[in-house]
């Protein structure tokens, strides 16, 4: 009877914890979509209560993780409020995208090395038949491109799909701001220098392989062939 006991009570705590947990992440869902934005007055507990169809302990249970989180801020007799962009959180994130933008060819180059060839594995695997239409559809405007800098345009805007079809919003939050550092003017003029018609028809036959490997779903190939390419642009920019 005793362990019978714990048994339910047990299962008690797990469901009143999950009920707190989906609580949160609903809020939270509405504060990242921008439905609620900061600054706003969140419903009250008795509309919260009915709406996500809770007891108000655990919708209170909810509300205190969020405010411990620095999600909302609750005010004694005004209610419950999404809270405001911290300066220093805002601050964090520009130094930091001004450090990538900042960042010379040789750093960019080791982090799409590390980045690119797992972000063509997960595609492999993940891209729709739309992406690999889009895939093919750079690597022909890319051959018939009548100059070096519209060939770059195709260059770029093929590793750029890649990268989205791996279907990671976090990778290509990353592959954005690294694009950033790219399409700086030393960048530009560094590219200009570099990507002779040689190097082009090389890197088209690259990009050719790379585009068949996803095509035939190949992760390993795919990683494979886009590193070897990376390494050959590498080689091209920075001489190592």
């Amino acid at each position: 009877m005793d362990h019978q006991i714990a048994k339910t009570s047990s299962q008690v705590r797990v469901r009143a914890a999950e009920a707190v947990a989906q609580i949160v992440e609903r809020i939270e869902t509405r504060i990242a979509e921008g439905t609620w934005q900061p600054g706003f007055r969140l419903p009250t507990e008795r509309e919260l209560e009915e709406e996500f169809g809770v007891a108000r302990n655990t919708l209170r249970k909810g509300l205190k993780t969020l405010e411990d989180q620095g999600k909302i801020v609750r005010h004694i007799g005004r209610g419950s409020f999404v809270a405001e962009a911290r300066p220093q959180m805002v601050s964090d994130a520009q130094a930091l995208l001004d450090r990538v933008i900042g960042s010379s060819p040789a750093e960019v180059m080791e982090v799409r090395l590390v980045l690119e060839p797992w972000a063509a594995s997960l595609s492999a695997t993940r891209a729709t038949s739309a992406d690999l239409a889009a895939m093919r559809e750079c690597f022909e405007r890319a051959e018939a491109s009548v100059d070096i800098p519209e060939f770059e345009i195709w260059d770029g805007r093929l590793h750029e799909v890649i990268i989205a079809s791996a279907k990671n919003e976090l990778l290509s939050g990353l592959y954005e701001a690294i694009n950033m550092a790219r399409h700086q003017p030393e960048w530009m003029k560094l590219k200009e220098r570099t990507v002779t018609p040689d190097r082009r028809q090389t890197y088209q036959k690259q990009h050719g392989a790379i585009v068949e490997a996803l095509g035939e779903r190949d992760a390993a190939k795919a990683a494979d062939l886009i590193k070897a390419h990376l390494l050959a642009v590498r080689m091209s920019l920075v001489g190592h």
